[in-house]
């Protein structure tokens, strides 16, 4: 393979299942902006990050969507200083427009990943209801 020529870029892409290489000149280096026009960037990625979230690939994306839509219930919790460092991390990021947003999502997401520790409390739950209905039928009767 020869080498590019000095201040040229190899691009290799794949065509039909061919992988095609080719030098290209690099682009023009940009004017580096003002811290002015560097903020402005910055506010608005912030600003347009949250309607993003619906199209990152795979499940996250729906999955915030989600939680964002359903929620309508209220719970107050204690966290740790830790949590809710992470918390306010996923806010500052603009993933989410508040912490209780955050909260939600990974309450849903750690209860997601519980699900089989939910289904056997669910199964010992209606043990126990079982036998209750039968202790009360014996004091009953």
């Amino acid at each position: 393979m020869a080498f590019p020529e000095e201040n040229k870029v190899v691009v290799e892409r794949k065509e039909d299942g061919v992988i095609k290489v080719e030098s290209v000149e690099p682009p023009a280096e940009e004017p580096k902006g003002t811290i002015e026009e560097i903020t402005s960037s910055v506010r608005e990625l912030a600003r347009n990050f949250p309607e993003s979230i619906g199209k990152l690939p795979g499940s996250i994306g729906a999955a915030i969507q989600n939680v964002l839509s359903t929620r309508d219930l209220n719970l107050s919790v204690s966290v740790s200083e830790d949590s809710l460092k992470s918390i306010e991390m996923l806010v500052e990021a603009g993933i989410f427009a508040s912490r209780s947003e955050a909260a939600a999502f990974l309450i849903g997401e750690g209860i997601k990943a519980k699900q089989e520790l939910f289904t056997q409390v669910t199964d010992k739950i209606d043990q126990i209801q079982k036998l209750k209905a039968e202790l009360k039928t014996m004091t009953n009767g």
